[in-house]
């Protein structure tokens, strides 16, 4: 990723405290990448360092590509120092990943625009985009594109925007104790927002309450006159929210939630919604389809309002939008249909999509799961797998369990109609092989992404099988 922001090597030792080891003050930087092989002359390369690289090690590459400007927190033994032109900045720091973090906090304090923060379980990057779409009716507005919601995509989406935006919307995401804290102090929103919380990434965050606490942490860490957006049926975050002072609107199916689903009918052109928002209620045909998408609806509806636009003017374009970001890509082969939710699995997300498939106008067809391993649970890996695949039970005719926690699925399942494979490789041969028919059938996909589970969907439509 690059961005492309006219910044000055006095601006970056400003903003990181970091120290000139060569060139000098004076150099500008015409845009700012942390990939050697993304350098352009003029950029800055940030030389960060991850489990599995280290930018340091391709220092020289950029200079050679015409980088006028590096920060590193060594120089590498390979490196002479009469390498390094005169006309290069070299900035020491302590820490690259946070000296880019402080970088952008900089320039997000210096730039006029508002921020709107959203976190979750799941529902976050949906309900980024239709927040985008929504208020790009009414501001001129920017976001992070694709999955940038961590300590290196927020800041260097920070770095991107242009200075004109009104409100940038950012996802923020997490794995670990702490990083929704940094992010929140990179970029200090003005409304944040929690679409959820569900069991995801224990290994890391070790529980619900660990989940929740690392979570509302956006709340914590925000500005004290800003304005929170929270999930109202979550029992446990509607008790959490009451112990921060900002402005709070909440979204839900329950009665008691500021804005409240009345009611939602699904038709062949879209769904028929009513919302209510201070005793008005209004009705809006949307171009989305499951609860799932109806609840990340009135999520961006309530962060619309929280931004100081009226209910009944934003209710009132909600049909005109033409399409609404959904990440169950809808796939109609010449004999079935393929329900591709294969960017990531949590206990949360998994429900919700088991839902979809339940709903999902099936005709003569039967419903198929083919589920992978969920990550990142820790020590409820088991149970939740269990639970998971007792829920699928309910929902389909029969389903295909992948992965080291494939029998803990069927244990859950409890039917016979299952197949377990210990990995995808397994399965994907099982399937060129050509060892089930699952014409007339729609299939849902869905695992964790170090499954590799979209690598199933092309033989499925392509394959016929």
């Amino acid at each position: 990723m690059i961005a492309r922001r006219r910044i000055s090597t006095e601006d970056v030792i400003k903003a990181t405290g970091g120290i000139l080891l060569n060139g000098d003050m004076g150099i500008y930087f015409e845009g700012i990448t942390t990939d050697s092989r993304e350098v352009e002359p003029g950029y800055l390369f940030f030389a960060l360092r991850g489990k599995h690289f280290d930018g340091h090690n391709f220092l020289k590459d950029a200079i050679s590509k015409g980088a006028k400007g590096a920060v590193v927190d060594h120089i590498p033994e390979y490196l002479r120092w009469e390498d390094l032109p005169k006309e290069v900045s070299v900035i020491l720091v302590r820490d690259t990943l946070y000296a880019l973090g402080e970088l952008a906090k900089s320039v997000r304090n210096l730039d006029c625009y508002k921020v709107c923060a959203i976190t979750g379980s799941c529902g976050k990057t949906t309900t980024k985009e239709m927040t985008y779409q929504i208020l790009s009716r009414f501001y001129r507005c920017g976001k992070n594109e694709a999955n940038f919601n961590n300590l290196i995509g927020v800041p260097m989406s920070i770095l991107s925007q242009e200075r004109d935006k009104e409100w940038v919307i950012l996802e923020i995401a997490t794995n670990t104790k702490g990083e929704i804290a940094r992010l929140t102090e990179i970029t200090n929103p003005d409304l944040g927002v929690v679409t959820c919380v569900h069991p995801a990434h224990l290994e890391g965050l070790t529980s619900l309450e660990g989940v929740l606490e690392e979570k509302t942490s956006l709340f914590a860490k925000m500005k004290e006159n800003g304005t929170i957006v929270y999930f109202y049926d979550q029992p446990i975050l509607r008790e959490r929210v009451k112990n921060f002072t900002q402005t709070k609107l909440s979204f839900g199916f329950e009665k008691g939630a500021d804005l409240w689903i009345e009611n939602f009918e699904e038709a062949e052109d879209g769904t028929r919604i009513t919302f209510v928002w201070s005793g008005k209620k209004r009705t809006t045909l949307a171009k989305l389809w499951g609860r799932h998408q109806v609840l990340n609806l009135s999520a961006s509806l309530t962060i619309a309002i929280g931004t100081g636009l009226y209910f009944e003017e934003v209710c009132e374009m909600l049909s005109e939008i033409e399409y609404f970001f959904s990440r169950i890509k809808v796939i109609k082969a010449k004999d079935k249909i393929v329900l591709d939710d294969t960017y990531n699995a949590n206990p949360g997300s998994m429900m919700v999509a088991l839902e979809y498939l339940e709903k999902f106008p099936c005709g003569n067809f039967k419903r198929v799961a083919i589920l992978g391993d969920m990550k990142e649970l820790g020590g409820f890996a088991k149970s939740f797998h269990e639970s998971i695949g007792e829920l699928a039970s309910k929902v389909v005719d029969f389903a295909i369990f992948v992965g080291e926690h494939a029998k803990d699925y069927k244990v859950g399942f409890k039917k016979e109609d299952c197949l377990i494979f210990d990995t995808t490789e397994d399965l994907l041969k099982f399937l060129k092989e050509g060892g089930i028919n699952l014409s007339q059938c729609v299939v849902l996909i869905k695992g964790s992404r170090a499954m590799g589970m979209e690598r199933i969907v092309p033989v499925l439509v392509e394959g016929g099988n």
